[in-house]
């Protein structure tokens, strides 16, 4: 059950960054940064970890959009019956912790890692309203854990290796409102295109 769920996943991620890729590569271009770089790679990887948040929680798209309000309140109401699913919400957003301090001055401060993955969980919340899912409090809980033990990791391996964070750091455009940028292409792109993309890339490669 969990290796269809991860090849679709993949599978979704693949088609997206098929489509974020070439966009990405023309705002870094337009911005004067080096395409060939460390923070091209991370950049890349950290819309590709988006794309796979985005696909696992099921946010709607254009083509499946309804409202159907639950909600949760209770924190680790479901831990006993369903533990797995804490451990996938925290490893989820571990990446997300982890690159950010990668990609970003701003987010050197643990608050401001906590800050906008608060508001990315919030967002992703609200959105779940809209496709018969629940928006729970648990999912805010380990998001943000995930994305502080990620944080943690980077400063401390950073610590380790002597690495200067963020990678190759530039006072452009890119790195002032890179994230914002980024977050808002992936949200337009998943929510207008992927779901006819997606399923023209499902039907040509299988």
């Amino acid at each position: 059950m969990y290796m269809l769920r991860f090849l679709g996943i993949g599978m979704d991620c693949l088609s997206s960054m098929l489509i974020l890729t070439p966009m990405t590569l023309v705002i870094l271009k337009l911005s004067g940064r080096r395409l060939k770089s460390r923070h091209t790679v991370c950049l890349l990887l950290y819309l590709c970890v988006l794309s796979g948040i985005y696909s696992v929680t099921g946010l709607p798209d254009v083509k499946d959009c309804s409202f159907d309000f639950t909600c949760n309140l209770i924190p680790m109401a479901d831990l006993l019956h369903s533990p797995d699913q804490y451990v996938l919400n925290i490893l989820m957003f571990l990446p997300v912790g982890f690159l950010l301090p990668l990609l970003w001055d701003e987010y050197q401060d643990f608050r401001k890692v906590f800050g906008f993955c608060c508001f990315l969980t919030v967002f992703i919340e609200i959105a779940q309203a809209f496709t018969f899912r629940t928006t729970d409090i648990d999912d805010l809980l380990t998001n943000l854990l995930g994305a502080g033990i990620g944080c943690l990791l980077i400063r401390l391996s950073a610590k380790k290796w002597h690495l200067k964070l963020p990678l190759d750091i530039d006072r452009d455009y890119e790195e002032q409102h890179g994230q914002w940028v980024y977050l808002l292409m992936l949200f337009l792109e998943q929510f207008f295109v992927q779901p006819y993309f997606s399923a023209f890339f499902w039907d040509t490669v299988l």
